[in-house]
């Protein structure tokens, strides 16, 4: 009988609590297994976590992305919402807010609450959502792609000649990967028999 090579498993080293003040440290599940890196900053950190919690329920991440945060802290995440958001403030609530808690936690490797501030004008001051954001550079881009359609030089000269006018101009969105179909064993270019 051959046996695979052992592989040495990683040792651990106790960590010993201070004071009772200062936050715990995560448990060794966690800690084999976040993905954040605090160095970044709070946009990007929080871009990664909404991904994290994309990869168990996209309906929940979107619902996140317009959530504006309010601070991030080792085991806490605090978001508002403003009044145009407010279905997806509701979306985070009852057995939703617990699956995305488990999801931040998995990222930022140790237990992590969500808390959703439901006061009116909380998230007033608050940096623009993922969504805003997103939407901002969507229309930076769209007006972008216009005017360059519309100074042209072909594209004036088109209307010089025709004697036209353009009235919109659609960006098209980059395409989408589709996945490969799935082979059923027969080749398509061999007659079937």
């Amino acid at each position: 009988m051959v046996r695979p090579p052992e592989s040495p498993l990683p040792t651990f080293e106790p960590v010993a609590v201070e004071d009772a003040d200062e936050p715990d440290e995560p448990p060794a599940a966690f800690q084999r297994s976040g993905r954040d890196d605090p160095t970044r900053a709070t946009s990007e950190r929080w871009r990664a976590a909404v991904d994290a919690v994309r990869d168990i329920s996209s309906r929940h991440a979107a619902s996140l992305a317009h959530a504006r945060v309010l601070w991030l802290r080792p085991g806490d995440v605090t978001v508002g919402f403003i009044a145009s958001a407010e279905f997806h403030r509701i979306q985070l609530s009852g057995a939703g807010k617990a699956l995305v808690e488990e999801a931040l936690s998995r990222h930022f490797a140790r237990p992590t609450k969500l808390n959703v501030e439901s006061r009116p004008g909380a998230a007033d001051g608050a940096p623009p959502s993922l969504a805003e954001q997103d939407a901002a550079e969507r229309a930076a881009r769209d007006r972008g792609a216009d005017q360059k359609v519309r100074s042209h030089p072909a594209v004036a000269s088109i209307l010089r000649l025709l004697g036209g006018e353009i009235e919109h101009v659609q960006p098209l969105e980059p395409e989408r990967a589709e996945p490969a179909p799935a082979s059923d064993g027969v080749d398509a270019d061999e007659p079937a028999a």
